[in-house]
């Protein structure tokens, strides 16, 4: 008896450290992905709020953790980063309430717009019209303006070729909209935060539950074995 209870802590103690550190990256900023962005000018009111020039892209980033590169598109305008930048991220499901997720209403609308659109994304324009819809839905209060580029919360003044227009076409048709994915949150307090979503490939090995799930399977086995040929011994 007191073999199986150790093997079972031992199982408990594995998955635990496992479910700990799939929780946190250090990610490093790399670049634009393909050179994909557009220059927009921009104000944002409420917490945080200002305004002026950023660009609208798809990010490439490094998972220091694992070695390996990902993309993603940032969600916070009021937050710097810069290239070579490398950031520790907690991950978050982002119906979680701010600041660690968006709330379950907005992660509703960016779950649509990833459904529906981010397999469409192809060149800088593409990228960042998904870049600036993205932006209106986290940072525009919907329920009192709704989605509108050209006023509330989120403004976008001028964009630097022709993304906005594919972004209000998103945003008008973003009700009508289903959505199939989960959306996580990279958050870290003094860096811009980031989207994830899933069935896409995630930045961390999501496979590891599953093989820990085999593992405490082949303890159990273990341990029925040695009980049986314990059995065996007093038998004799």
């Amino acid at each position: 008896m007191k073999l199986i209870h150790k093997l079972i802590l031992t199982f408990s103690l594995i998955l635990s450290a496992n479910q700990v550190s799939a929780t946190t990256i250090s990610a490093t900023l790399n670049s634009w992905e393909n050179g994909w962005s557009e220059g927009v000018l921009y104000s944002l009111s409420g917490v945080g709020g200002g305004g002026g020039f950023s660009s609208a892209g798809l990010f490439n980033f490094t998972n220091n953790t694992t070695g390996t590169d990902f993309l993603a598109f940032c969600i916070e305008l009021n937050e710097p980063i810069s290239f070579g930048d490398t950031a520790d991220y907690s991950l978050h499901p982002a119906t979680d309430p701010e600041p660690f997720g968006t709330g379950p209403a907005v992660a509703e609308y960016i779950g649509r717009l990833y459904t529906n659109q981010y397999a469409g994304i192809s060149d800088a324009t593409t990228a960042a019209a998904f870049q600036i819809a993205l932006w209106e839905i986290v940072h525009e209060d919907y329920n009192t303006n709704g989605f509108d580029l050209g006023a509330g919360d989120f403004i976008l003044y001028q964009i630097f070729d022709t993304g906005v227009d594919l972004a209000a076409d998103y945003l008008n048709s973003i009700d009508s909209w289903t959505n199939d994915v989960i959306v996580e949150v990279y958050h870290n307090d003094g860096a811009q935060d980031l989207l994830q979503v899933y069935p896409e490939p995630p930045p961390i090995n999501v496979s590891e539950p599953g093989s820990l799930t085999l593992f405490g399977f082949g303890l159990l086995g273990l341990t029925l074995m040695l009980r049986r040929k314990a059995t065996y011994k007093s038998n004799d």
